[in-house]
Formats: C-alpha cells, sequence, structure tokens
C-alpha cells in the first residue's frame, strides 16, 4: 500500500491542511471584522477550484482536499460560540453588516457541507479520505481543549465526512457494512 502513496501529493494536502485552518482567522490579520464573509465561506476555495480548472494542475487538486476540509473543521468549530452575538456572528464588509444568529448558523452549516463535498469530490483515492480523516481526527483532538464546543462539531463532521465519502468510494460502504455484520 505505502508504495502507492503519492508523497507529494500528501505533503500539499498537509500544507493546505495547515493552511486552511488557521485562514478563517486571518480576518484579524487583513483588518476585517471577525467572522467576515470573506474569510468564513467556501469563497476562497472556490478561487481555488477555478484555478485548478483553468490550469488542470494534477497536485493542486491536493491542495483543494486539504484546504476545504479544513475550513470546514474551522467553520464548524465557530458553529458552536459561547454566545450568539457581536464577534460571533458573520460580518458582511459591505455597509459594515452583522447577520443575525440565524442566517449565521445556516450559512455555516452550509459552508461545512460545501467544504466537504468539495473535499471530497477532488478526492481520487481512498489512502486520501483515510489520510485526511487522520488530519480531522488529529485536529478535533487537539482543539478540544480551547474550543467551547468539541463533540457537537465532530460528530457533525464525522457524519458528512462519512455519508459523502461512502458516495464517492464504494469500498467505504462495503467496509462500513462489514463493521455493521460483525458488531
Amino acid at each position: 500500500m505505502l508504495y502507492n502513496i503519492n508523497f507529494l501529493g500528501f505533503l500539499l494536502i498537509t500544507v493546505s491542511f495547515l493552511f486552511g485552518i488557521k485562514l478563517p482567522d486571518w480576518d484579524f490579520k487583513l483588518r476585517l471584522r471577525h467572522r467576515n464573509v470573506l474569510t468564513h465561506s467556501p469563497f476562497i476555495t472556490i478561487i481555488f477550484i477555478a484555478l485548478y480548472e483553468t490550469k488542470r494542475s494534477y497536485f493542486f487538486k491536493y491542495f483543494i482536499v486539504g484546504f476545504s476540509t479544513a475550513m470546514a473543521i474551522h467553520i464548524l468549530f465557530d458553529l458552536f460560540p459561547r454566545k450568539w452575538y457581536g464577534g460571533a456572528l458573520l460580518k458582511i464588509p459591505f455597509n459594515n453588516i452583522s447577520c443575525s444568529e440565524e442566517t449565521t448558523k445556516t450559512f455555516f452549516i452550509i459552508t461545512s457541507l460545501v467544504s466537504v463535498f468539495l473535499a471530497i469530490f477532488y478526492m481520487t483515492d481512498i489512502k486520501e479520505y483515510y489520510f485526511v480523516l487522520i488530519y480531522a481526527i488529529v485536529t478535533f483532538i487537539k482543539k478540544r481543549k480551547y474550543e467551547n464546543a468539541f463533540i457537537k462539531p465532530a460528530i457533525i463532521f464525522s457524519i458528512l465526512y462519512v455519508f459523502l465519502g461512502i458516495f464517492k468510494f464504494e469500498t467505504l460502504l462495503i467496509s462500513i457494512k462489514k463493521l455493521v455484520m460483525l458488531g
């Protein structure tokens, strides 16, 4: 199994995952209001996809996979703030608009769903799926210490990741069926 792994691709997944998990909080560095729609949405992922689709760089798809997964995880954590006011609400940079709690929640759920979908869509091998899953698990374990919520984002991500993964990889469905039969 190891002889078939594309090490450069997996390195790109790693780098892009680390970039994607941090990017939403760059709103501070960019002097935008916290939870700005520009950094807390799939817009940047869509820009990366547009670049990939115009150039069709084989390795760039790995970047999309890692980045999009990490964005989904970050946004899922943002879906469970301590309180829904001020910095917890999604900001629209035009006219200094703060969205409502309901709008923010809906947007974050859609963003997470789209991000996980795009990550899995651009995967070409089940090894990528498992590799990214390991990164996700490590991230959830690491963030449990300082995030307000841990269980809910982890459960939502797991459901999305497994459900969408089943549609992409038939071998995943077969593995899950075998596990259910054993249990």
